[in-house]
């Protein structure tokens, strides 16, 4: 472990700017680093951050299961069968012709055409 004098420059001020951060929104650190050093307030940081990392955590692993269920979907859809899609997409363009309003027709034909086999 190194000593606060072994240190570099850039090492100094930036854990002096998050001891000045960490002090303005938990003041008790000041205690614990003239009381501990900085080796003690450190190590209460941590266990004073574990809450909201266990929650980022969580919403990690969230956003992770959900990107994979769009990706598999997306896999699985009509999308990647090439009858299916030139069906629907050339459907889609008829709708586009006709109607001439883009927002229209992909609306109504592009959710049928990417969630085909979550909606069967």
């Amino acid at each position: 472990m190194k000593n606060w004098e072994d240190l570099s420059l850039l090492k100094k001020i930036f854990f002096g700017f998050l001891i000045l951060t960490i002090a303005v929104l938990a003041p008790e650190f000041a205690l614990l680093i003239q009381f501990g050093g900085i080796e003690v307030a450190f190590a209460f940081l941590l266990i004073y951050l574990k809450p909201a990392i266990a929650w980022f955590e969580a919403k990690y692993s969230q956003l992770e299961s959900r990107v994979l269920l769009a990706y598999f979907s997306f896999k699985q859809s009509a999308s990647t069968k090439p009858s299916v899609f030139i069906t629907q997409a050339a459907f889609c363009c008829l709708a586009l012709f006709i109607t001439g309003s883009a927002a229209l027709s992909f609306s109504f034909f592009m959710p049928a055409l990417l969630f085909n086999s979550v909606l069967m």
